[in-house]
């Protein structure tokens, strides 16, 4: 029996989470922001995962360049709290937790 398309999808993306090296990415972006982003990898002739790996490895290493080796080297530990989905604020700022609204129920 053949399998299904989605079948096959799962299959294939079960097989590069099982060796570490990839893990899965889910996020929405704007549309103009998805635009440019298909309009570099063709440029650059590469698939969006490659572009995105290849923007961030970019990004990195400009930032190291530019800040001194205590700074990389905070950058570089990991943390066990990171707030990677935190509301922000303007300006750049975490939204203290107090200031969030909760859900009322009646």
């Amino acid at each position: 029996m053949a399998l299904k398309s989605a079948e096959k999808q799962q299959r294939y993306r079960q097989r590069h989470l099982d060796h570490g090296h990839k893990q899965r990415l889910q996020l929405v972006i704007g549309a103009s922001t998805k635009a440019q982003l298909i309009r570099l990898a063709g440029y650059h002739n590469c698939t969006l995962t490659k572009l995105i790996e290849k923007l961030a490895a970019e990004a990195e290493l400009a930032m190291f360049r530019k800040v001194p080796a205590r700074q990389a080297d905070a950058y570089l530990k990991p943390k066990p709290d990171a707030r990677v989905n935190r509301p922000r604020r303007l300006g750049g700022q975490p939204t203290p937790r107090s200031s969030r609204r909760r859900a009322v129920t009646v």
